[in-house]
């Protein structure tokens, strides 16, 4: 994968159009979508532009809360070396509030690693453009806001002047979105400084849950490293109101999932969209039984924590098999009701916390697996989709992760090694958190054991 890096004189350049910004987050996305890096001093970024900075290749084997894993067989045994890495081209960009101090700029290994998760993205990009297609994608993301507690632990409290009354949701309503209207400014002043294509902001059906979209581009691994900025961003933001923002995928049992949906269709050499036809083309058909047939292949991507598996509950707009259907919420896999160029699938399936390029590449990788194969679809859904009767997807992680490892889509697609390492990343960490005896525990069965 060719990468274009950060030259000095670009640095030079944004350092005297930004004489406010004393520090830069340089950051690497791992496999979870974390960012993990180094903070510099104002001073040091145009050395880092012209030499690159080190990083240890356990980069890409920690777990969410910062763990190496050993069980993946890259730490010990490979003494954990450091590697190259470098300043990506048009990432280096303000943070624009706390007084601008602050600046940040994503970090890539110089040389390509079949672990990390952008290469992974890259590769199925690649793939198509072999065969003379272009992918076009876009991502959407929910998320809610909630008031910090004490020491900044995380709650569910609603921010003041937020519905709090889970039975009156507000959905599509503005009376949230007017209370924190000032955070939700510096969400987007954050997103055009970065340059971030952000488009419509939505209430969604959750206590202060939102939404917001992300306009479409022939660009995908962009389009993903867009949605994690985002995330970044709507975090920045709701740090400088006081706020948290999570993108976790079921912060309650009983409000709304928050959903990474994903946008998804092919253009031509031309830039015509392949997917077009009556009402859609054969290929797109393909496509479609692609990502069937794979889908729960790939359930360890679409749900990558212990939480994710919490938001595959009934009647709440996450389909649990790998139904089709046009302009039908309750399908995995939605046709939107507009045609012609517009044509395209809604992948519905990934949780808000999952990692946009891993996402985006297993949908990849199952459309170029269906179109390959000219893999047929079945009819599509019309109604609820609940109410037939068809296999899940695999609803545990445990049986996700067993798919995971033993697909050879997976393989072919991802790599052995990505293969390897991702099923033993998640398995400690799917074990670590099962062990945990909780206050649960104690409620249900202290008393009656």
């Amino acid at each position: 994968m060719s990468n274009d890096f950060l030259t000095p004189d670009a640095a030079q350049a944004f350092l005297a159009a930004h004489p406010a910004v004393e520090w830069i987050d340089t950051f690497v996305l791992d496999i979870n979508g974390h960012p993990r890096g180094k903070r510099l001093r104002r001073g040091d970024l145009i050395g880092i532009a012209k030499s690159g900075m080190m990083m240890p290749g356990s980069v890409f084997i920690m777990d969410p809360r910062g763990n190496c894993i050993a069980e993946t067989g890259r730490l010990w045994s490979t003494g954990d070396p450091d590697f190259n890495f470098r300043i990506l081209a048009g990432t280096l960009a303000a943070v624009p509030v706390a007084g601008g101090r602050f600046a940040q700029a994503v970090i890539v290994p110089e040389k390509d690693d079949p672990l990390d998760p952008r290469h992974v993205l890259a590769t199925q990009v690649a793939r198509f453009k072999a065969k003379g297609h272009t992918p076009v994608a876009a991502v959407e993301l929910e998320f809610y806001v909630t008031v910090p507690g004490p020491g900044g632990a995380f709650t569910l409290d609603a921010p003041p002047g937020v519905s709090r009354e889970t039975d009156i949701p507000l959905t599509f309503q503005f009376e949230d979105m007017d209370a924190l209207q000032a955070f939700n400014d510096d969400i987007y002043r954050i997103a055009e400084a970065q340059g971030l294509p952000v488009d419509a902001l939505t209430q969604e059906s959750g206590p202060s849950q939102f939404e917001i979209n992300l306009k479409h581009t022939d660009d995908v691994v962009r389009a993903a490293l867009d949605g994690l900025l985002l995330k970044r961003a709507v975090k920045a933001a709701a740090r400088a109101h006081g706020l948290t923002a999570t993108f976790m995928a079921k912060p309650h049992h009983e409000w709304a999932g928050s959903g990474m949906h994903i946008h998804m269709s092919l253009l031509d050499k031309a830039g015509a969209n392949v997917f077009t036809g009556d009402p859609i083309s054969p290929l797109f058909r393909h496509a479609l039984g692609g990502l069937r047939e794979t889908m729960g292949d790939f359930m360890a991507i679409w749900a990558q924590t212990a939480n994710a598996y919490r938001r595959y509950v009934p009647e709440s707009y996450v389909s649990m098999a790998a139904h089709w259907g046009y302009n039908n919420r309750t399908v995995a896999l939605r046709i939107p009701n507009q045609g012609g160029p517009a044509t395209r699938i809604e992948h519905r399936v990934a949780g808000a916390d999952a990692n946009p390029y891993l996402v985006i590449a297993a949908i990849l990788a199952g459309a170029a697996h269906g179109i390959a194969n000219k893999t047929d679809p079945g009819p599509d859904v019309k109604g609820n989709s609940e109410d037939l009767d068809t296999p899940p997807l695999p609803s545990v992680w445990v049986n996700a992760l067993s798919a995971f490892e033993t697909s050879p889509v997976v393989r072919e697609a991802f790599g052995a090694d990505f293969q390897h390492v991702y099923t033993r990343l998640k398995d400690k960490e799917r074990t670590d958190f099962e062990r945990i005896v909780t206050s649960l525990d104690h409620l249900w069965y202290a008393q009656v054991a």
